[in-house]
């Protein structure tokens, strides 16, 4: 059940604290009634985002914009994209800034999210094959414990994750979206299993629409020469 799975994320995170593996993090408060917006199945449970990551936090910009022209791939807001990573104006940085920049080291798997200016909500999910790279203070990092990564990135690009974000930013002029406030977002969690149906059943009915579009569009194409053909 997703209550079974919850305290297994938890027991997980106590042996990674006491390893000296993981940082131990003030408890995040109970979910009290008026926050849950939906009823969920009986085996799924209400949990904060704090309670099933690994880490959340954002990146920050090299001293001085120290780039390189070769070395790990640098992401910013204009790299992520919802339907992931775009390289085009892609900054790197050195081996040796990386290793200054170890706290905020982007791995395989993890989910990057946009947290201020225009492309607020935005997210990007890394690919499984990505080796290393960093990220700047616009962008947070989400990496999530004993979860299907596909599944947790639809839930922050879903419309209810979405409504959180714009209603949790902070500050005048260019808004961002703070590490405490995105870490009490409540999120529904099933079974790992109903997880992987969920993605697959998405993933289904976007083929069908990507599908049917192609074919509006082709009638569209038809119907334009048709109406040549007749005009001439």
């Amino acid at each position: 059940t997703g209550s079974e799975l919850l305290n297994k994320i938890k027991a997980e995170k106590e042996k990674l604290i006491a390893e000296g593996k993981l940082k131990k993090e003030k408890p995040l408060p109970p979910i009290k009634p008026e926050e849950i917006p939906f009823e969920i199945p009986e085996n799924w449970v209400w949990c904060r985002l704090g309670e099933i990551c690994y880490k959340i936090g954002s990146g920050s910009t090299p001293k001085g914009s120290n780039y390189s022209n070769t070395g790990y791939p640098f992401f910013r807001s204009q790299n992520i994209y919802n339907d992931g990573l775009v390289y085009d104006d892609i900054k790197f940085v050195s081996e040796e800034v990386q290793k200054q920049m170890n706290g905020t080291i982007v791995l395989a798997n993890d989910i990057l999210l946009n947290i201020t200016g225009g492309s607020l909500g935005r997210c990007a999910l890394v690919p499984n094959d990505f080796k290393e790279g960093n990220v700047s203070q616009h962008v947070c990092i989400i990496r999530p414990m004993q979860m299907d990564v596909n599944y947790f990135h639809k839930i922050v690009l879903s419309p209810y994750f979405q409504r959180f974000i714009f209603s949790s930013t902070t500050g005048a002029g260019r808004e961002g979206l703070p590490k405490y406030n995105l870490e009490q977002f409540a999120i529904p969690l099933p079974p790992l299993s109903e997880q992987k149906r969920i993605v697959a059943e998405i993933e289904k009915q976007l083929a069908k629409t990507k599908q049917l579009k192609e074919h509006i569009i082709a009638n569209q194409q038809a119907t334009e020469q048709l109406l040549k053909a007749l005009l001439h």
